[in-house]
């Protein structure tokens, strides 16, 4: 397989990182928003497959995560996040990429994507763990609850993932302590939970409109979701034209990792299908 290569930019000021391996179409690998969630933590398997089927493979860190610069825009968090990534993708000098988002990733992608002028020029959009009603009450305080610690960690990982073993996989635990307390990590994620006094918090609903969406669509999740409601991931499919469904048995939120092999084989049957 295609090994990734790391490198940090300068776009537009902001120091930048990602990963990147092999050549030919663009495929753009946006990750979630946990603690100690970068492009390392939640691609490391489907980087060098899909470089091997002959893409070129982009995974940046979303500002505030990984190596990226810890910085957060508190008027319009996401829309910041999405005009750095759009800038990201002219300095790399791609045009049209097709876009894989998870979780939170998916959520920033979907926005971008129902909106009246999308930032991204996508061709064919992935959505993993995304979509549907915004995590919300027990699991949102669970996820925000980490207090540096790796048995903090684990309690994560296990929110994330079916299989309790990945909790004790000693260098998925390193590796997300890391990323997560990297210099102003701690504060550019617990900043989530700041609001201004008497602001009103945003509704629980979903929030896109997505009969917008214009691309073909494949969304994947798994069927042990700790951190979203049952069937969510139907409602969505139903909800984007002609979108595509791929439920993976016995995953949690992170089907990508759980389910690797037949994730890949699934996204990569999507993504070079002739016609949809």
């Amino acid at each position: 397989m295609d090994e990734p290569s790391s490198r940090t930019l300068d776009v537009g000021g902001v120091r930048t990182h990602l990963l990147e391996a092999g050549e030919g179409r663009p495929v753009v690998l946006l990750h979630g928003g946990a603690w100690g969630e970068c492009a390392r933590t939640a691609w490391w398997t489907a980087v060098p497959a899909l470089a091997s089927a002959g893409h070129r493979v982009i995974a940046p860190d979303w500002l505030g995560f990984g190596g990226t610069a810890k910085i957060v825009d508190f008027a319009d968090r996401a829309g910041r996040m999405l005009a750095h990534l759009a800038r990201l993708l002219e300095v790399l000098g791609v045009d049209e990429a097709d876009v894989v988002g998870l979780s939170m990733g998916g959520s920033h992608l979907l926005r971008d994507q129902t909106s009246e002028s999308p930032l991204l020029n996508v061709r064919r959009m992935v959505l993993v763990s995304a979509g549907g009603p915004p995590v919300s009450g027990a699991a949102r305080e669970a996820l925000m609850d980490f207090d540096g610690t790796a048995e903090s960690m684990r309690d994560q990982i296990r929110l994330a993932f079916d299989d309790r073993v990945w909790a004790q996989d000693e260098d998925m635990v390193a590796a997300r302590m890391e990323a997560a307390l990297a210099p102003g990590a701690y504060e550019a994620f617990a900043s989530l939970g700041l609001r201004a006094p008497g602001a009103v918090p945003p509704p629980l609903g979903d929030p896109f409109d997505y009969a917008r969406v214009k691309v073909p669509t494949l969304v994947t999740a798994g069927d042990r979701d700790r951190l979203k409601p049952a069937g969510f991931a139907e409602e969505v499919a139903r909800a984007i034209p002609d979108a595509r469904l791929e439920i993976f048995p016995g995953c949690g939120h992170c089907p990508q990792l759980e389910a690797a092999d037949a994730w890949n084989t699934a996204v990569l049957a999507f993504l070079d299908k002739e016609t949809l």
